[in-house]
């Protein structure tokens, strides 16, 4: 086989990849989010911060999908997570030039950081929900 052609087939199966990253696996849903209307969804960036270290994806690509129910929210990007209310220990609202952030913390050092089109949207839901999540923030 030729080179050239080998190496086109797999910038179109890296690309392919790719594409099922941003585009697909943030679609899929969970079994409790079948047949329930969402507060709020939007498709977003996020990156999960664990500890010391961070799984950073994407910058500001929109390649999560981000769904507030009555009970629990879900941020989906390679998998969906679902996260009770209650599991927020703080959270922080950032804003610089180019985007503004909400970062969630939960327990043992791990945190969510959101970088939203609606910040005002996702901090009431979330203080409607955990209202002890703001207190002391500024």
């Amino acid at each position: 086989m030729d080179s050239n052609i080998f190496a086109l087939i797999c910038i179109a199966i890296i690309g392919a990849t790719l594409l099922t990253f941003i585009f697909v696996l943030p679609k899929r849903k969970l079994v409790e989010e079948k047949g329930i209307t969402p507060l709020y969804e939007e498709r977003c960036s996020a990156n999960w911060k664990f500890g010391g270290g961070a799984l950073i994806a994407g910058g500001n690509i929109p390649i999560a999908r981000i769904s507030f129910y009555e009970n629990f929210f879900v941020v989906s990007m390679l998998c969906p997570t679902k996260i009770n209310y209650s599991e927020i220990i703080s959270a922080d609202f950032k804003s610089n030039w180019f985007s503004k952030s909400v970062t969630l913390y939960f327990d043992k050092g791990n945190s969510l950081v959101i970088r939203p089109q609606n910040v005002k949207k996702i901090q009431s839901i979330v203080a409607a929900k955990n209202p002890k999540v703001f207190e002391g923030s500024s």
